[in-house]
Parts: structure tokens; sequence; C-alpha cells
């Protein structure tokens, strides 16, 4: 809880002061830096929505989902608190001109549905590089967090000039509190993140299948004890040294699931 508070924190003073022509730049990079700090610790979500896919797609538990998310609400909100101390024209309710406010204004031609379908969609995109690179397995290793990055990135150099590319609850709730700034949106914002981490999380049951919350990754271990307590093989048969070794290298290759399919198809 504390990664994800003081991860978040970091990325709303850093996002938020990343602006114009630098805010697709600084955001993604920022992005990528503060989940490899805290990916070791929490997993890195950073994000609400994030949070949200996990529970749905049962990679997370439904209370410590919730308090993740309180952590990085909390988190967004010191982080803006940070900027108006740091940064000289910045003051609590100072209206819309808040560093970091969120709206669809910039894209003057833009409509709140379409706000709503662009964070939807950015944030499908977002929460389903998560789940590629870093939830499902084998994943990506030590590049995960890097390609998080790059995702916000691509999001923010397209996406930006319209609605900002938010894609993250946090980073729209916390500027919106302290600078009472677009109230009128930001709760577009927020619902159709959180519903694009949503349809995000489906498909990744569909992809990947169910998280150990729901049941999943579980099917090795009950086949592994199968094996454990199997008879002594005659002559032709594996010995128990043998069958030790076999229980092993199941494990491993299900830890990362280098080899795909079934363990059954495997062994």
């Amino acid at each position: 809880l504390a990664a994800e508070f003081l991860g978040m924190l970091l990325f709303a003073l850093y996002g938020g002061e990343a602006r114009d022509s630098a805010a697709a730049y600084g955001n993604g990079l920022a992005l990528a830096v503060l989940v490899y700090a805290t990916a070791n610790v929490s997993g890195g979500h950073l994000n609400p929505a994030v949070t949200l896919g996990t529970i749905i797609s049962g990679h997370m538990g439904w209370r410590r989902g919730l308090l993740y998310m309180a952590a990085q609400f909390l988190g967004g909100i010191v982080g803006v608190l940070f900027q108006v101390a740091l940064i000289p024209e910045a003051s609590v309710a100072m209206g819309n001109e808040g560093p970091g406010c969120f709206t669809h204004l910039g894209g003057h031609y833009i409509r709140v549905d379409q706000l709503f379908g662009w964070e939807l969609l950015m944030t499908l995109l977002l929460v389903s590089v998560v789940y590629a690179v870093a939830i499902s397995k084998p994943g990506h290793g030590n590049i995960g967090p890097l390609a998080v990055g790059y995702t916000l990135f691509a999001s923010a150099f397209i996406g930006g000039p319209l609605t900002g590319a938010a894609l993250n609850p946090a980073r729209v709730l916390g500027p919106a509190l302290i600078y009472n700034c677009y109230w009128n949106t930001a709760f577009v914002y927020i619902i159709a993140q959180y519903l694009g981490g949503a349809v995000a999380a489906l498909l990744a049951l569909v992809l990947y299948g169910p998280g150990p919350e729901h049941g999943g990754e579980h099917e090795v271990e009950a086949a592994l004890a199968g094996i454990a307590v199997a008879p002594a093989a005659g002559a032709n048969g594996a010995t128990k040294g043998e069958r030790a070794g076999l229980i092993a290298m199941s494990a491993n290759a299900s830890s990362s699931a280098a080899q795909p399919g079934r363990w059954e198809a495997r062994y």
C-alpha cells in the first residue's frame, strides 16, 4: 500500500507538471520509471483501473484491491498538494488553470461522448498491455514496465490533444479536488477509465484464463500431487528420483509458463 501511495504521489506530481508538447514524453517516462520502482513491492499498478481489472480477473482479492485503490487515490491527491507547494503559479482552488487538470476542451470540436470513447479505448489498451507483459504468463520480464510506459506515451501522443489522455481515475480526481477544475466532465473520465479496465479484464479472462481468486493457476498443483502419490513404477517405468525430478520440472514450467499447453500434454 505504501508503494502504491508513493508511486501514485510521484506520478501525479511529475505527470501533472509535464505540459503541452512534453506531456506525452513526461508521462510515459514517469510511468515506466515508477512501475520499475514499485513492481517488485506492490506489482506497480499505480492506477485504479488496473486494480479493478485484477479484481475482475481474479488476480487480486476485492478487499486488497479496494485498499490499493484507496492508496492510489490518496497518493494522487497528495501528489497534487505537492504541486501546490512546488509549482510557483499553483494554488488550491485555482480553478480550471490548475496544472494536471484534465479536459476535452483542448480539442475544441470533441463532444463528451467522444471524450468517453477515447478514454475508454485508451485505458483498455493500457490495461491490456499490463496483462500481456506483467500479469499473464510468461510475460515479458524486466521490459514490462517500459512497455507500459510506451503505451501511455502512444496514447498521450495521439489522444492527448483530444482528452489530455488521463487513462487513470486517480490522475483525474486529484486535480479536480485540489484545484476545483472541470467537475462537469471529471466523472465522465473516471467512469470511462474504469469501464476500459473492466473490458480489458474480461478479454484477459478469455485470452489467459482466470487468476487464483477465481480458481485459476491451481490445476498444476493438483496434478503434481497426483504424480507424487503415484505407485512405484516397474523396470520400464520412472524411478522415485525420476518422478521427483518430473515434479520439480513441471512446477518450474508452470510458474514461468515457458512451454505452451496443459501440463498433461507436456508431460
